[in-house]
């Protein structure tokens, strides 16, 4: 989060900016937060323009690496704790990722094949001396 009360000369422009970083990140921590809990029917992904781009990420099929940083300073050690509990129960998050498989046409080998078909359909159009029709190829050869 960012802790605006130590910065000082801010303008109305920041004030806003990180009040609006704030809003994000706390609801970023409600939907971990309901994502960790078993029973819970709603996240509240809409809720920000964070959440929303990070849907697919959070809850989808998907795995997702968190980097928490911290500050060695003893000045941001409330942010430095509240980030650890964030990663505490952002770990606690479970999707079951899994493999989509995706069928790609690979038009090479399509063309060769309609190739392969058309001079099949020649050679059985030499021995029969009838020319084979396009549809119903399995009727065709069954009479």
């Amino acid at each position: 989060s960012e802790k605006w009360g130590l910065m000082d000369n801010l303008e109305k422009k920041h004030i806003s900016e990180l009040t609006n970083i704030n809003t994000s990140l706390h609801i970023l921590g409600r939907c971990i937060q309901a994502l960790t809990e078993p029973n819970v029917s709603h996240v509240p992904f809409r809720d920000s323009k964070l959440t929303r781009i990070l849907q697919d990420a959070l809850g989808g099929n998907s795995r997702t690496c968190i980097i928490a940083t911290l500050s060695p300073s003893n000045s941001y050690i409330e942010e430095t704790i509240s980030t650890l509990k964030f990663a505490d129960r952002a770990k606690r998050v479970m999707q079951h990722a899994r493999i989509v498989e995706t069928r790609v046409i690979d038009l090479t080998l399509v063309t060769k094949l309609e190739k392969q078909v058309s001079l099949l359909k020649e050679s059985i159009a030499k021995i029969t001396g009838k020319p084979v029709p396009d549809a119903n190829l399995e009727e065709y050869l069954n009479q």
